[in-house]
């Protein structure tokens, strides 16, 4: 099926929310309003002891070979990282943020302004997208050559690289620019990787643009499509074959859905330099768009007591429990849960859900940053290998 464009030209491909991105994905059945936590169930007198460090290693090192073989066969958690016993998860994770909904939640942009790249304040800003393109397209109407008349055309500061490659004896295409559209700014482009791709593609891989006129040299950062309340999209590590997603970078803007080709040097055919991977259409630019990139610390139910979970293998110290005590649990079965109370020293915890949970459920937590793209250049004919590809481009129409 064709994916709706609204009146914005932003694409509506919604994707089913899932338990790790929040309350719309938590089981709606036992989703109650969070409350304060509760005195323990367990009795006071209760003693919790550590295990020694060469059972709890040959025990995390059991489970975690067990997890990694169920991961090759059912993707469920591609955001999942695993952190050493020695690694402090507050320093590793220190940018990282909890988000009750990826959706909904409102994203503080103030805590962003230390990592955001240099140029970032002097791109073009446009915060009614659709009111400046309907300015944009009634300046076509005004002045300008008609149709069909000749004229002489004066060119200055063209580069030495055109003066070596100019052929009188053949046309020379020239473009017009249409207002601001020399000015760089974050522009969006929806991008559907061929059925027939053979492998997936990894976000910021280099790939080679042609929109209209224009040809970029590209590191494309891809994120979920649609549109969310709170301007927040989860970053895609990879786009798979017959996938369909946002892929954002720095350039000159473009105004209106223009049709895009998105190529890769081709290996596989002597003769053709260039392929085809996957094809797209420009989207409204946009500074304010957050691509979050998410991680997801998961732990093992260790003790079942009704909703009381004893959960192991998320953290491995007591000040990790602390420092991230106040996160939204959830299970990929769709409870979700709060930390109640740390046990021990070696990232034991309590946890309460707002259910019974399965002995072979995992308990995950999510972790938000915000990534960056990055910027565009502009194709000089020039591979990176070296060569000259400027005359080997695929013709298109």
């Amino acid at each position: 099926s064709q994916d709706a464009v609204d009146d914005e030209g932003d694409l509506d491909m919604e994707a089913p929310a899932l338990p790790q991105d929040g309350l719309e994905g938590l089981d709606k059945a036992t989703l109650k309003e969070t409350t304060e936590a509760t005195p323990s169930e367990y009795p006071q007198s209760e003693m919790f002891l550590d295990p020694s460090p060469d059972d709890e290693a040959a025990q995390l090192a059991e489970y975690r070979a067990q997890r990694k073989t169920e991961a090759n066969e059912d993707l469920e958690f591609p955001d999942e990282i695993e952190l050493h016993p020695n690694v402090l998860a507050r320093e590793r994770l220190s940018r990282y943020r909890g988000l009750k909904s990826l959706r909904t939640s409102h994203w503080e942009t103030s805590e962003d302004r230390a990592h955001e790249p240099e140029e970032w304040n002097r791109l073009l800003q446009v915060p009614d997208y659709k009111r400046a393109k309907k300015q944009v397209e009634n300046d076509i109407l005004v002045g300008g050559v008609q149709p069909g008349r000749r004229v002489h055309v004066h060119l200055r500061n063209v580069p030495l690289a055109l003066h070596q490659t100019y052929n009188p004896t053949q046309p020379l295409a020239l473009y017009s620019l249409l207002r601001h559209e020399q000015k760089r700014t974050v522009v969006n482009y929806s991008i559907t990787l061929s059925s027939d791709h053979p492998s997936p593609l990894r976000s910021k891989d280099e790939l080679i643009l042609q929109c209209g006129s224009r040809r970029f040299l590209i590191n494309p950062m891809f994120s979920q499509s649609g549109n969310t309340p709170n301007n927040v999209h989860k970053f895609l590590r990879y786009l798979h074959p017959g996938q369909t997603a946002i892929a954002s970078f720095i350039a000159p803007i473009t105004w209106g859905s223009v049709p895009a080709l998105f190529f890769q040097p081709s290996v596989s055919m002597p003769g053709t330099p260039l392929s085809l991977i996957a094809t797209g259409t420009s989207l409204p630019a946009s500074s304010s768009r957050v691509i979050a990139k998410r991680v997801i610390l998961t732990g093992h139910p260790y003790k079942i007591h009704k909703k009381l979970v004893t959960v192991r293998y998320m953290f491995f110290n007591k000040e990790d429990v602390q420092w991230f005590k106040a996160l939204q649990l959830w299970t990929k079965r769709g409870r979700s849960g709060f930390i109640k109370e740390s046990l021990g020293t070696h990232g034991y915890f309590k946890a309460t859900f707002d259910g019974k949970i399965n002995p072979q459920d995992a308990v995950g937590v999510s972790l938000y940053k915000r990534v960056w793209p990055r910027e565009a250049r502009p194709w000089t004919g020039a591979g990176t290998d070296g060569g000259s590809r400027e005359e080997e481009m695929p013709p298109v129409s």
